[in-house]
Formats: C-alpha cells, structure tokens, sequence
C-alpha cells in the first residue's frame, strides 16, 4: 500500500484520526523506517558475532592483513546475503509511540499498521542488500585507509584465524555504529 492511498483513505474519513494527520504519518514513517534499519543491522552483527566464534576456534598460518581482509569481508557478506532476515508483521506496533496509536480509530489504526508493514518489509529489505555491499567492501575502506598491511608475519600473532578475528571485531563494531544511528534517529524523534 502507497502512502498516497492511506492519505486518500483518512481524507475520506477524516473522523477517525485526532491528529495531524501529515504529521502523524510522518513520524510513524521515519519511527518505522528507523526500526527496520536498526533491526537489519543488529541481525547483521548476530550473523558477524557467530562467525568471530568459528574463527576463535581454529589454528592458522601466517597471513597478511589484507588478504585474509578481503577473504573474510567477502565470507561474512556471502553469508548475510544468505540469512536476510523477514520481518514478522507489526501487529500492535508496541515499538510505536503509544500516543500515535491512541490518535487513531480501530479503522485508522488498521489501515496504518498495513502500510507500515509494507513499509518495514521495504526497508529492512533495502538496509540489508546495503549491509552486504558495505561489508563486502568493508576490507577495501580498511586498506584503503591504511589499517591493513600487506606483510606477512610469520609469528603466532599473524595467524589467519586471529587477523579473521580483528577484521570481524571491526566489522561488528560497525553494525553496532550504524544501529546506533538508527537509534539515535528514534531518539531525536521522540523529543
């Protein structure tokens, strides 16, 4: 459902909202959206946190930074691709300002949880293709940036395992970094 037919649907029953209707829609907009996103990065770093406990777990040879980098970004990315997540339906919107939902008739709110269904599913999906671009690009910015070397240790410290694990500790910081954001959105809305 577009927001243009929910629009036309309260136009034509202008009793059964007790708020600005724009107003309304676009926080439950940006407070949906926000929501989708940060729960598409949080699934991201649960999937990177079950890969850093593979990693903890095996011996290694030597290896450079960067190519167990680019080897390691492109796994976990291949794996995301693979487990992205399908958000439930909203049902009572619990995680939607109260105060929205109670402007709203039984009618309203129906018609309103519909299309952020919709919205959510869109935007879950779009947040996660972006997740896995970013994390397969990820070791790229890190060299590019230059966190990673191109040298070869041959010490117990350079392993392949225990460089996986840095390259995934980084990336779920940044899952964590962009969920945030999602929250700090919520956060900036509500007041």
């Amino acid at each position: 459902m577009k927001r243009s037919y929910l629009e036309n649907w309260i136009s034509h029953h202008p009793d059964a909202i007790h708020a600005d209707a724009q107003s309304l829609l676009d926080r439950c907009e940006i407070e949906t959206r926000d929501h989708a996103r940060k729960d598409a990065w949080m699934h991201a770093k649960e999937i990177a946190e079950r890969s850093l406990h593979r990693f903890e777990e095996r011996f290694g040879y030597p290896a450079s930074d960067t190519f167990v980098a680019r080897e390691v970004c492109h796994e976990v990315a291949r794996e995301l691709k693979h487990h992205e997540p399908r958000p439930e339906g909203l049902g009572t919107g619990d995680w939607l300002n109260q105060l929205l939902l109670d402007a709203l008739d039984p009618s309203a709110r129906a018609m309103l949880l519909e299309w952020l269904d919709e919205l959510v599913e869109q935007e879950e999906h779009s947040t996660w293709l972006e997740i896995v671009r970013f994390t397969d690009q990820h070791a790229r910015t890190l060299i590019r940036e230059g966190h990673l070397t191109d040298q070869c240790e041959w010490d117990l410290d350079h392993t392949y395992p225990l460089v996986a694990v840095g390259i995934v500790k980084k990336l779920i910081e940044e899952f964590e970094a962009h969920a945030d954001l999602a929250t700090a959105n919520d956060e900036a809305i509500m007041h």
